[in-house]
């Protein structure tokens, strides 16, 4: 069992994703507590791929749907995936493709704004070095929108994290390989992306 996420809802239940590879493969798992971690519910399965599922992110909006995106080498390359439950997590919508793309597509990071957007972030090979990239959904996480690219960097850059601050402006920090070493840089946008 590999790299957990966590998220805590409202009503502080805590939401728990990660990978496992008790299947053969590495696949996606959840659990919940609903009393501070004393006890977890079952183990439920969210991945049924070909081949490996990894590096589960999650996030609960404000009416407790939980979002969870993943990294997915079933496409043929690595791309994001992504599913949500409307019911704490008792059942869950199929898999969408979020990204369709030439190169790898991986290390996703999430966050919900006030209003209930959910921003993804991550990197892309696909301009032929790693470069940082953005969507969003305004209807939780039914449609999302066309991938932005934040980075043109001649060098790597990868590995972003996201924060979402109380006016709902997004903050995304990554490192980049640009200089020569690897340095740590910050982008933002006041206008929900």
């Amino acid at each position: 069992s590999y790299d957990a996420a966590i998220a805590l809802d409202s009503g502080n239940m805590i939401h728990l994703v990660w990978y496992d590879t008790t299947p053969g493969n590495y696949e996606i798992y959840y659990t919940k507590s609903t009393n501070g971690g004393s006890d977890w519910s079952a183990n439920k399965r969210l991945s049924w791929t070909s081949l490996s599922s990894y590096l589960p992110v999650i996030a609960v909006d404000s009416s407790h749907t939980i979002h969870v995106v993943w990294q997915d080498f079933t496409p043929g390359n690595c791309q994001l995936l992504y599913k949500r439950s409307t019911d704490e997590g008792a059942t869950w919508s199929a898999a969408q493709r979020l990204t369709w793309t030439s190169g790898q597509s991986y290390d996703p990071v999430i966050a919900i704004d006030p209003s209930d957007t959910i921003h993804i972030v991550w990197t892309n090979e696909t301009p032929g070095n790693g470069e940082i990239y953005y969507k969003r959904s305004t209807d939780g996480g039914l449609n999302w929108g066309p991938a932005k690219r934040l980075t043109w960097t001649s060098g790597l850059s990868e590995f972003p994290a996201l924060a979402v601050d109380s006016s709902g402006a997004l903050q995304v920090v990554w490192y980049d390989h640009t200089p020569d070493n690897m340095e740590i840089y910050h982008k933002k946008s006041t206008d929900g992306g």
